[in-house]
């Protein structure tokens, strides 16, 4: 039997294309999260669960996410010991499962205080995983809203019967309708003994800000929360003096106690956020565009219990350094580089901008640099496989047409 010339290269132009046809990617199953309660809307004072149901149509495992609320409005009262934080951004974070499922539901506790609407979402990556090839599973999910609503027979009073601190007193004389007072205390005193009595038994009192007072100026707020959901705020304006110059002890020596903060430490003071490391820092939000540096990202990680916004590679959101803007005692804002796991805090410097992110003897920039090279060396490969496999078939292809006409030839002498 003969094989032309056509079907050889026909052959070769088959196999030459089933090289360079990539293959369509299989798509994995995916999982559903809803977010949901036993009733859209509660009323200021009442307890209230929030479910988060996972369903897959394959067993999952492990289970990461971020969730966020309005804390002004609900207050987030406890679930399980895989979730932490407060203040509005709650972390879920359910790994090394023992055994896969196809569906798991989560009851987070809350308790209304304010009334309005608050919408539960998730913030940032919702991450599932296939129980089998532990690979990340893609996610759907839903927001979520809340309606807060005060009864009808709701009392608005939201007045102090009585206001009493220690070891200072209130200036002027407290009166239920003068809502800021000032006061000043020595150096020694870091916090105040508030005792705040309202005049509705059925409302709620919260004070903030008195907690690490600074030397210098404070306010603390005490804000009163009525049934119908009114709110009246008292401040005080405290002054904490400043310590006197402690002179240097001859005997003291280099080698004593180190007494400065050694791990990094958040606090409310009011409506601020403040960084505790050798130094008082407050997060404030960056008051330019080009302040973050570019390849970065806004995120939030939580420290001391509490929701803090931090910046962090754009491609690893899990790395060990992140950025953070704040404002020193000095009343100057810039960028601090916080050290996840020595839980650390230095100034940011633009000219060591990936130093750690990668580690200083691997830049990221030499990292990224490298990475295109590999990816062009293995584009060259691939051509160059591409290349030589047309080259075999074809060789093939003719080596068998060579073949057969000797062989068709040999039977003609055979039959001369």
């Amino acid at each position: 039997m003969k094989i032309s010339g056509r079907i050889v290269y026909l052959l070769a132009a088959v196999i030459f294309f089933a090289v360079l046809i990539p293959a369509q990617p299989a798509y994995g199953a995916s999982a559903r999260i809803e977010i949901s309660s036993d009733s859209p809307e509660v009323v200021i004072g009442e307890s209230l669960y929030i479910y988060i149901n996972i369903s897959s149509d394959v067993l999952f495992g492990d289970f990461e996410a971020n969730l966020t609320y309005d804390d002004e409005i609900l207050e987030y009262q406890g679930g399980t010991p895989n979730i932490a934080g407060s203040s509005g951004f709650l972390n879920i974070s359910h790994k090394y499962v023992s055994e896969g499922t196809t569906s798991r539901k989560y009851a987070l506790a809350f308790k209304a205080i304010k009334t309005g609407t608050c919408d539960i979402a998730f913030s940032g990556p919702v991450m599932v995983y296939d129980y089998d090839t532990e690979l990340e599973m893609p996610v759907s999910s839903n927001e979520y809203t809340v309606n807060v609503k005060a009864l009808d027979t709701a009392s608005d009073n939201a007045y102090l019967k009585s206001l009493k601190i220690r070891p200072s007193e209130l200036t002027p004389a407290f009166d239920r309708n003068t809502f800021s007072y000032s006061t000043t205390v020595g150096c020694e005193t870091e916090r105040l003994i508030v005792e705040a009595l309202s005049e509705d038994p059925n409302s709620i009192v919260k004070i903030t800000g008195n907690d690490m007072l600074k030397e210098g100026e404070n306010k603390i707020i005490i804000s009163v929360i009525a049934e119908s959901g009114t709110v009246i705020e008292y401040t005080i304006d405290v002054i904490r003096e400043k310590a006197p110059p402690v002179e240097d002890d001859p005997k003291q020596t280099d080698n004593g106690p180190d007494k400065e903060q050694s791990t990094v430490e958040a606090y409310k003071d009011g409506n601020d956020t403040i960084i505790a490391f050798n130094g008082r820092y407050k997060l404030v939000e960056p008051d330019g565009d080009n302040i973050i540096p570019s390849g970065y990202i806004k995120t939030r990680i939580i420290i001391s219990d509490i929701s803090i916004t931090v910046y962090a590679p754009e491609d690893r959101l899990d790395s060990e350094f992140l950025l953070i803007y704040a404002e020193n005692d000095k009343g100057i804002a810039g960028l601090y580089r916080y050290d996840r796991t020595e839980k650390t805090l230095q100034r940011y410097m633009p000219d060591d901008d990936h130093e750690g992110v990668w580690s200083p003897e691997y830049p990221y920039e030499e990292a990224l640099s490298d990475a295109k090279k590999y990816k062009s060396g293995l584009n060259k490969a691939i051509v160059l496989i591409v290349v030589l496999s047309v080259l075999c078939a074809l060789l093939a292809g003719v080596c068998i047409h060579l073949f057969m006409r000797l062989k068709a030839e040999a039977r003609k002498r055979r039959r001369r």
